[in-house]
This record gives structure tokens, sequence and C-alpha cells, in this order.
């Protein structure tokens, strides 16, 4: 079996220092498998985020063990108008990602950035525009080719459709569904929507105050909820529908 994506094994998180020196994760065991896509749900302040800066190494103090065997986790954040330099035109913006990492010929950024805004639904002309100028949905576009254009296998999906309208929704969302197929992805999806969760993902995980109190593959979490506030999650999803 190839080795997870990531492994979290009693994994503690601390901000502060001294007395103030606070626990954020709890003890907290999850993995990812290649070409999985797990869910993380709960309330904000939940610690959701925290995981997240602990995979991308933002996040320091620490006890327990993690490995990530993923190189360059990349993030796509839920308002791709504040990850995206409003300065910039779109074509500059992704070039930016294969300068860090030592793509020294212009063709050859030019190639990999036409290849990668054909693989997200934009076209050429798009790259001479500023984040400003396009609309949400084709900003999420961008946002997606910015964090998969350095050949990054592990992205992490931070909300990033809670800002679109439904129908945008379902158009990103089948995004990631093909290029998770087309380019051997795997996805941490953190969401508070679990309608959405259920619909992209395969195993999901429930984070309370730091701890996981929940996780399994969608249905039997969804069908079964092990604990009370899992159930609540549900109920109030259930409500909202």
């Amino acid at each position: 079996m190839a080795e997870p994506v990531f492994e979290m094994r009693d994994l503690s998180s601390f901000y502060g220092k001294g007395k103030e020196r606070l626990r954020y994760l709890k003890n907290v065991n999850l993995s990812l498998q290649q070409g999985e896509v797990l869910g993380l749900v709960g309330e904000s302040g939940s610690g959701k985020s925290t995981l997240a800066k602990c995979l991308l190494g933002m996040v320091t103090d620490t006890e327990g063990y993690l490995e990530v065997n993923a190189p360059r986790p990349q993030m796509v954040f839920q308002d791709p108008y504040g990850s995206l330099n409003p300065a910039k035109t779109i074509g500059w913006i992704l070039e930016e990602p294969l300068r860090a990492i030592g793509v020294k010929d212009k063709a050859e950024r030019r190639r990999r950035v036409l290849e990668m805004i054909g693989l997200v639904g934009l076209e050429e002309k798009h790259l001479d525009r500023r984040p400003s100028q396009l609309s949400g949905g084709q900003r999420q576009r961008v946002a997606i080719a910015a964090a998969l254009i350095q050949g990054s296998k592990f992205i992490i999906l931070d909300e990033p459709v809670s800002a679109l309208d439904v129908t945008l929704q379902a158009q990103i969302l089948q995004l990631l569904v093909d290029l998770k197929a087309q380019l051997g992805l795997s996805y941490l999806f953190i969401s508070h929507d679990l309608s959405v969760v259920y619909q992209i993902c395969d195993r999901v995980a429930v984070l309370y105050h730091g701890e996981i109190v929940d996780q399994g593959d969608v249905d039997t979490v969804y069908d079964r909820p092990a604990s009370d506030y899992t159930k609540r999650l549900l109920e109030a999803s259930l409500a909202l529908d």
C-alpha cells in the first residue's frame, strides 16, 4: 500500500508562550491516502485552519507525530480576490510560482502557464487581465491554477466554493473532480457546508474544540454519526436545505 499523503498521530498544537501557551489541536489522529478527498468540517474556531497550517509548516509548536509525504503542498482559499495580487496580471501571478522554484526559461514558464490556464477552463486572453477584471468564478479558477502550477499533488481547499453562487459552486466542484482525475491529486477539503462535503469527499473528519469527534467514510458518518456534535451539524444542515 502506498504511503499516506500525510499522517497525524496524537498531534497537538500550541499558540503562545509560558503561562499563555494554549493547546488548540488535541491529540488528533488523521491521515489522507493518495488519490483521496478528505473532508474536514466543524464550526468556526474548531481548529480547521490550525490543522491546515500544521500541514503547511506554518504552525511548528506541536507535539505528537506529523509526516507530510507530498512535496510543496498548496492551499486554495475561500476568497481568491484576497489571495491574488491585485496589481499584477494573471500571467504574472501564474509565472511567479515557477520563478520561485527556479524555472528561469521564459518560454518554458509561458508554456506551463498556457497549459495550466487551459486545464482550469480559462483562455489565453485572461492572462493579460488583473483579478479585478475577472468574475468570482474565474478568479477561483486562477487560484486553483496557481496552486497546481508547481506540480503539487496535495492541495488543501479552504472553503473553496463558499463565496460562489450555487451554479458556480457546481462548476468549480466539477473542475476539482476533473483535475483530481487528470493530475492524480489528493485533497483536504475544508468546509462548513455538509452537503458540499457529501458531494465531493470520500471520507470526512469532524473537528470540535480541536478534537476529532467523528471520522469515517461519508455515508457512515452521515447515516450513523458517532457524536452528538456531528448530529447537531447534520440537523442544522438539513434545516438549511
